[in-house]
């Protein structure tokens, strides 16, 4: 057996989706997942489908836009000084070039700023904008950023500079008493569609500024929001479907460099190209130290400038993968040394990078599943840390009723962002494990993983998959499939990639079916060749030379049959030290119990089978050989229940099966020779016999001690007597004999035979697993 390391959840064909089917002349599968995303009726669906600037709502809709509008037009018309504030993540930079090039196309007298996070922290502060005031900015425009900066902004406008809030987080109870604030999240606002990120709150602002949608900005767009993981429905649907083709000519000299500098593949360019590419890389710069040159970057149109600048973006992402690497280690760290399995998640450290913070704890959340909090210290003990989610748990409802533990605090139901003072960590440790215990089921600390379609081999064609390849992007609230194939056998698999970390395999009887895990090589030694597998995962289509060939992208896999891993003659046997803490090491002879410990297993995991039986269901690995096969039947009959696999190493340090055992025609051969020169003293005779008939010493020495046994002969003064009438008795009658022929057929079963003649020995010794090789037997 292997489990899965998730929950799957299996969603079951939807009834609606064959009257759908048949209105869009899709497959019934792909009129499913249409379904699975509230497209039920034939227009939604044609809507979703065929997304185009149609589904753009009116931006005068949003709260706050008409007097925004007045008032930049206003400052342009006046020729007053504008400055766009922005925030340093991929979704601030695109929103900051976005407004820049609005306010270039109104003739706008502009600048832009985005705050230091090392310097200044998050979001607007009294001393940028002073300085800015001190400049002669008289309006500021703030972009993804600003709706919780309430102080700042009142301070501002009291001292004569007026401030337009453009957002798109979540708003707090007490919303700054800016100019206009344009955040379709605010409690008065009546726009329908809640979800854009920030570049397409700004992209709302510039459609009314210019009367007409600014398509040449698709692209920034299509970064901001891909990146900033908001639901790809409705007009964020466009924005990604739309600005990921404006992406592709690459009319940008910063992103063409980035793409060059950074061996970008494409285009064409996809949501993932975005999501692992592009946005990572933009993200560096603010991340390690000024988002300023992301947004150089993005409005260059210099391509020296542009190489310049993607140099030192792709340095800065260098940086941040060992930054990243770091802070990781010393987290884990910290949280092995704590040694418990905690319901929630709070580390901080000093010198800790607070711009990385955010992808230190989605590395935790995705190891242990747990909300998280990663804060970094600075030495006056002040800290800025990021929180992420698990299913279930709203980190912003939650952790917004204790904002009294905070400095400042934001964010959405799955991310935050804060800052503390290191002596109130303690409280915000308990306070989130309190919260989260009293939320969360236990249940809930395993990740699931929602299958939308259960498939044959033979369904997994390029044309399905191309079909359902017109529902992307993918993304937040339109995922990317996932399908399980279930209980089919394995015809191929190996590790592959330069490490041997990653996992190929060929599935299924006719025409088989490649399935590809990255960085799921360790799963290679848990399944058996001749194991039936479960598997799930993405749809993909291999292109190779002009060829199309349907595979699937491996996410999780799961053997629900018990399995046989045959590591007989110690190959393999150390390899199971990794294991070894969901491994019982069945050990029969209790003299192996040191060579156990010397293979690197640990005693707390032994069992010896004369002493204790299983309690709690366990892979067992048979150590040695028993020394009667009754104890090994015995065994497997009364723990079947809770063995799960089984592993056969079945050492010996002695062995008999490949002693060459005597024929009764040599047993009487020999006892005619003691016969005709008794008595005799073996020492001299040992070596001739030895010569005469090519047996070993220990042979010879076996075949007396029967003699002796049967009473056939005696040892006398050193040498050997005949007695005169022994009684008849067959060879069965020594026990030397009896052990030694038991032994030998203990090694012929266990230890010398083929692996499916050992499989198959095993199974029949559990009563469930024979009665179920019977039943597909009488099947056949």
């Amino acid at each position: 057996m292997l489990d899965a390391k998730t929950r799957w959840k299996v969603r079951p064909l939807d009834t609606r989706a064959k009257a759908l089917a048949g209105a869009l002349r899709v497959s019934e599968r792909t009129a499913h997942l249409l379904c699975r995303r509230g497209m039920e009726h034939v227009e939604d669906a044609h809507v979703f489908l065929h997304t185009d600037e149609s589904i753009l709502h009116d931006p005068f809709a949003l709260a706050g836009m008409e007097d925004a509008v007045s008032r930049i037009k206003r400052a342009v018309n006046d020729d007053e000084k504008i400055v766009v504030f922005g925030d340093y993540d991929v979704d601030g930079v695109s929103s900051t070039a976005l407004m820049c090039e609005t306010l270039e196309k109104m003739g706008a007298s502009y600048d832009w700023y985005v705050p230091n996070r090392f310097t200044e922290g998050y979001g607007p502060n009294s001393a940028a904008f002073q300085k800015l005031q001190d400049e002669g900015c008289t309006l500021v425009i703030t972009v993804d950023t600003g709706i919780a900066a309430a102080e700042t902004i009142n301070a501002a406008q009291k001292n004569g500079l007026d401030v337009i809030v453009t957002d798109h987080h979540e708003a707090p109870p007490e919303l700054p008493d800016a100019l206009a604030i344009i955040n379709p999240k605010q409690m008065d606002c009546p726009y329908p569609f809640k979800e854009l990120a920030g570049v397409g709150v700004v992209s709302k602002l510039a459609h009314a500024l210019l009367d007409v949608f600014p398509e040449d900005g698709l692209d920034l767009i299509a970064l901001g929001t891909i990146s900033d993981l908001v639901e790809l429905v409705d007009e964020n649907r466009f924005f990604a479907k739309a600005g990921l083709p404006k992406l592709d000519k690459l009319n940008r000299s910063g992103l063409q460099a980035l793409k060059e500098i950074s061996g970008i593949k494409g285009p064409p360019f996809s949501e993932e190209t975005v999501g692992f590419g592009f946005g990572p890389r933009l993200n560096a710069a603010g991340r390690m130290d000024s988002a300023a040159p992301a947004v150089q970057l993005l409005l260059t149109s210099d391509p020296g400038e542009a190489q310049s600048l993607a140099e030192v973006i792709d340095g800065y992402n260098r940086e941040r993968q060992q930054t990243v690497e770091k802070i990781t280690e010393e987290a884990l760290a910290q949280l092995q040394a704590k040694g418990e399995d905690l319901p929630a998640i709070v580390v901080a450290g000093k010198g800790w990078n607070s711009g990385v913070t955010g992808i230190v704890a989605s590395r935790l959340v995705e190891k242990y599943y747990r909300p998280t909090i990663v804060i970094a210290l600075d030495d006056e003990g002040s800290g800025k840390g990021s929180a992420r989610s698990i299913e279930g748990f709203d980190l912003y409802q939650s952790l917004s009723k204790h904002v009294h533990l905070f400095s400042r605090f934001g964010g959405h139901r799955m991310a935050a962002g804060l800052s503390i003072d290191e002596d109130k960590i303690p409280d915000l440790r308990a306070t989130l494990e309190k919260e989260v215990n009293g939320t969360l089921p236990p249940e809930s600390f395993v990740p699931t993983t929602d299958i939308e379609l259960t498939l044959s081999v033979e369904e997994v064609t390029t044309e399905l998959i191309r079909e359902i390849e017109e529902l992307a992007p993918f993304g937040v609230g339109n995922p990317k499939p996932l399908v399980q194939i279930e209980n089919i056998p394995i015809q191929q698999k190996r590790k592959i990639g330069s490490m041997q970390n990653h996992l190929k395999m060929s599935v299924g009887d006719a025409g088989p079916l490649d399935c590809v895990g990255f960085r799921l090589g360790h799963l290679h030694d848990r399944i058996q060749n001749d194991a039936n597998i479960h598997l799930a995962g993405e749809l993909s289509v291999n292109e190779w030379k002009g060829n199309e060939k349907p595979q699937i992208i491996l996410r999780d896999v799961a053997v629900k049959e018990r399995q046989v891993f045959d590591v007989r003659g110690g190959k393999d046997l150390q390899s199971l030290t990794s294991i070894s803490d969901g491994l019982t090491i069945i050990i029969f002879q209790k003299d192996h119990a040191k060579d156990a410990r010397e293979q690197g297993f640990s005693s707390t995991n032994f069992l010896f089978p004369d002493e204790e039986s299983l309690t709690v269901p366990t892979d067992i690995l048979f150590l040695d050989l028993p020394e009667h096969l009754s104890d090994l039947t015995r065994f497997l009959n009364e723990n079947e229940s809770f063995i799960r696999s089984i592993y056969t190493g079945f050492m010996e340090k002695g062995q008999a099966f490949f002693t060459a055992k005597p024929t009764r025609e040599a047993f009487k051969w020999l006892y005619v020779y003691v016969k005709k020169y008794a008595p005799l003293h073996l020492r001299e005779h040992e070596p001739v016999i030895a010569k005469y008939q090519g047996w070993s010493t220990d042979t010879i020495h076996f075949m007396l001690q029967v003699f002796t046994e049967l009473e056939f002969v005696t040892l006398s003064g050193g040498k050997l007597v005949v007695n005169e009438h022994p009684l008849k008795q067959d060879l069965q009658a020594s026990s030397t004999y009896r052990s030694y022929e038991e032994k030998r057929e203990i090694e012929e079963t266990l230890k010398y035979s083929t692996y499916q003649a050992l499989k198959a020995f095993l199974f029949a010794c559990m009563p469930d697993e024979k009665k179920q090789t019977e039943v597909l037997t009488d099947g056949l």
